[in-house]
């Protein structure tokens, strides 16, 4: 074999490896993307509550924020048309029924219909002025609150313990938590309804007590 023939049967051989070695790579990323969208699947739908995107992070293999977002957003477009959707905001995942189909979820209007005049005064004042110990609602109320009642916020986890208050007594702080978001289709605290809202769900009349209602006041709705 002439010197020139060796070169170029060299050359061509080292192609050969480069391409093999690049489908390799390719596949294994692929392998990986598909891991762990299983994984992250997987973990999102088995838990009660949403998941931040720290926690997601360190079960995949991917180790920077914008691969996390990739497989986010490859799982948002999967359950784009099936019966529950993924979404991923305010640094949380979680699955929801799909919008169409709410009506479906009957348990969840008659769990709603359940609670308390008192749970959803309760509920309104924690909302706006969280976050709010068991005193301080009552002063706004004008009347004491039953443990049932908070129990109640609890169990169905739109509120929960945010700390203890420095002052006498260390009292218990209670603020809203991301179910609540979810729950009442928020993105954010800030997005409460207005004072119009309020009329109609008649908690008008319990935060005026305070004199903390005024043209840009926000709170709960759908109550």
């Amino acid at each position: 074999m002439t010197l020139r023939k060796k070169l170029l049967s060299k050359i061509n051989f080292n192609k050969i490896n480069k391409t093999e070695s690049s489908l390799n790579e390719t596949s294994d990323y692929y392998n990986h993307i598909d891991n762990d969208i299983r994984i992250i699947e997987a973990l999102v739908f088995a838990c009660n509550e949403p998941l931040s995107h720290e926690y997601l992070l360190s079960k995949i293999s991917g180790g920077d924020s914008n691969y996390l977002f990739k497989i986010f957003e490859k799982i948002k477009i999967i359950y784009e048309n099936k019966g529950i959707n993924f979404i991923y905001r305010n640094n949380c995942c979680f699955f929801v029924t799909a919008s169409d189909l709410t009506y479906l979820m009957e348990f969840k209007i008659n769990k709603n219909k359940e609670l308390s005049n008192a749970a959803k005064e309760t509920l309104a004042i924690i909302a706006y002025h969280q976050p709010s110990t068991r005193a301080e609602i009552e002063e706004i109320r004008g009347v004491s609150i039953s443990s049932g009642s908070l129990d109640s916020l609890l169990e169905l986890n739109w509120i929960k313990i945010a700390g203890k208050k420095q002052s006498p007594g260390r009292p218990i702080l209670y603020k809203t938590t991301d179910k609540f978001l979810i729950d009442f289709s928020l993105d954010d605290i800030k997005h409460l309804p207005n004072l119009d809202d309020l009329k109609r769900d008649g908690l008008l009349d319990i935060l005026d007590k305070d004199n903390i209602l005024n043209e840009n006041l926000n709170i709960i709705n759908d109550l």
